[in-house]
Order: C-alpha cells, then structure tokens, then sequence
C-alpha cells in the first residue's frame, strides 16, 4: 500500500477544471485548496488498476497543471494491518 500527498499547482483559472479532472482519477482525493492561488491539497492511494506513482505522474498530463509535489509519502503493509484492527 502506498499513500501519498500532493500539492498540485494549476493556473488559477483553470483550477476548477482541474479539480474534476483530478477527482476522475482512481485513488485520488481533494483534501482542501486555495483558489486564488491555484494550489491543490491531493491524497493518492494505489488502486486496484494502477499504482499511486502512476497516477501521480500524469496529474502533468491534465490540461492547467502547472506543478505535482510531492510532501508526503507512507507505503508498507501495516497500513493495512492498522485498518483491519481498527475495523474489528
């Protein structure tokens, strides 16, 4: 399991569209933004099609990205392992 965050810089006028185009992606999540300033707050997990690397690597694909940080990134099993016990 991989799960990372994300700030996507997009042109402010644009920011909108990305946020749609972003939210089609499988694993992906919008946690907050800044709409003046063009910025993105973005989770992406692995999905069961693709990994979260690749997803990430097209966010510069989407028409208006201008920018895909990367600020955090946690993978391991035990993830996992925290959810299954948390459910139970």
């Amino acid at each position: 399991m991989n799960l990372c965050s994300v700030i996507v810089h997009a042109r402010p006028e644009k920011i909108s569209q990305v946020e749609t185009s972003l939210t089609q992606l499988p694993g992906v999540e919008i946690h907050g933004k800044a709409e003046d300033e063009g910025k993105l707050i973005v989770t992406v997990e692995d999905a069961e099609e693709i990994t979260a690397a690749d997803t990430m690597m097209g966010f510069n694909d989407i028409d208006g990205v201008i920018s895909a940080i990367l600020v955090y990134h946690y993978g391991g099993d035990d993830l996992n392992e925290e959810v299954i016990r948390e459910v139970n």
